[in-house]
């Protein structure tokens, strides 16, 4: 699906540099010329993301950006501005924008400034749905395991082992790959006896929260994860 851009700028050279960028991608751009027609645009057609400047005949870029953030939690906000000071980027990013480009600019910058914060908030909203319905859920970056939103505390090569499992949940795993990932990743050596112990764990501190075995054997090959 194509994503909903807004080109908040009255610089007709500069929209058309954005417009042409955009154009040749996947995206859906709309233009506004002054701070009162963006404003109305918002309010009638839900963007992803919007680009403004901030001086802007009739609302200036401030007082738009804090009308658009009210109106929308989930819009990403790019000010772009001639007036590249520390000033300006504290007070942009006080009113809530996601970004800011100091002008002259290139294209390509944009571009892929728009692209980053697009895929990070895309990451984001997976993550969220993903929390909300998942029995087992990794916070990988606070190294947090959630259990039917309960959180369980996992050894380090317990909570590698369901790191691996979460990052390919259709793949089944031996034991013998187990325990080289464990031993390749810093974790300590360890046999195929030892990987079967830790299994045990980990089902049993799953089985607190959670009255199903989601690490299913299968016989002769290993383990892999089944939610279902």
């Amino acid at each position: 699906m194509k994503k909903n851009i807004l080109i908040i700028e009255d610089e007709e050279p500069i929209v058309n540099l954005i417009k042409n960028r955009l154009d040749s991608e996947i995206y859906d751009v709309d233009i506004a010329l002054d701070g009162q027609s963006a404003l109305q645009q918002v309010e009638k057609k839900e963007y992803d993301l919007v680009t403004l400047d901030i001086m802007l005949p009739q609302i200036d870029g401030f007082t738009l950006c804090d009308s658009i953030r009210k109106h929308s939690k989930k819009t990403l906000i790019i000010m772009i501005s001639a007036l590249d000071t520390e000033e300006f980027k504290t007070k942009g990013y006080d009113y809530g924008i996601d970004d800011y480009i100091a002008k002259p600019f290139s294209a390509k910058e944009l571009s892929l400034k728009i692209k980053s914060l697009l895929k990070r908030r895309d990451e984001l909203t997976m993550t969220k749905e993903e929390e909300k319905t998942s029995i087992l859920f990794i916070n990988d970056e606070a190294k947090e395991v959630f259990i039917n939103k309960h959180i369980v505390d996992f050894t380090p090569s317990e909570y590698f082992i369901l790191s691996v499992f979460t990052s390919n949940k259709n793949r089944v795993y031996s034991r013998q790959e187990l325990a080289q990932l464990i031993y390749d990743n810093y974790l300590g050596e360890i046999d195929e006896r030892g990987i079967d112990s830790h299994i045990c764990n980990i089902r049993k501190k799953i089985s607190f929260h959670h009255d199903k075995n989601i690490i299913k054997t299968i016989r002769g090959v290993g383990y892999k994860i089944d939610e279902n």
